[in-house]
């Protein structure tokens, strides 16, 4: 389209046609549609793929190595909080208890020295008041469940090495009286093999000596 300007030239104005302004509208809707569809498709794909392939577990291992015998004295008790494991070594061998309460998940304290009211060796959980045994059976507190040993052995070049998925406890209840169950397994490092001893009553643990 153009218009007469007063000195005399012709100017041309362009203007967008109704039919322009649709077909425009009309590719910006195609545009938007083919967007959404190929979205709706990754997402198809995506949940195709995550069935058929196998998926990956971040979780951390049950199976891992705690240093070697010689790294531990005969009375030792160490907390490996990354793995929340404690390891003794005792007169007749290693064992791995785990340092979470059975009631609630919460981190109960190292085994300490018999008092009044426990005269043996024991340990507390400051959440909610569960008391364990050296042998983990516990004493009092609402901990429905002893503390878990778990399964030790050598491994071929000589390192101490905790299984976790191997529980040495049933699930029987443990109660305030005493009742429950003991563990009397340890890892004989000379023997390369988990045999039966004493119940741990605590003397072992020179930490826990008044």
């Amino acid at each position: 389209m153009w218009k007469p300007r007063r000195d005399g030239q012709d100017v041309v104005e362009f203007r967008e046609s109704p039919q322009a302004r649709q077909i425009t509208r009309r590719k910006l809707f195609a545009r938007l549609g083919l967007g959404a569809f190929f979205l709706s498709l990754g997402g198809v794909v995506t949940s195709i793929l995550s069935f058929i392939l196998p998926k990956m577990n971040y979780e951390p291992s049950t199976v891992f190595t705690v240093g070697r015998p010689a790294d531990y004295q005969v009375g030792d008790m160490k907390l490996l909080e990354a793995k929340q494991v404690y390891i003794f070594r005792t007169p007749h061998g290693f064992q791995a208890v785990e340092a979470i309460c059975t009631h609630l998940g919460c981190s109960y304290k190292p085994f300490g020295p018999p008092e009044s009211q426990y005269p043996t060796v024991h340990a507390r959980c400051p959440c909610h008041g569960s008391i364990f045994a050296r042998d983990g059976h516990v004493l009092g507190g609402p901990a429905p469940r002893p503390l878990p040993f778990y399964h030790l052995e050598l491994t071929e070049d000589g390192r101490l090495q905790v299984d976790k998925s191997v529980v040495k406890l049933s699930d029987e209840l443990s109660y305030a009286s005493g009742e429950g169950v003991g563990h009397d397994l340890y890892l004989d490092p000379e023997k390369r093999a988990m045999v039966e001893g004493p119940l741990p009553d605590g003397s072992d643990c020179v930490p826990c000596r008044g």
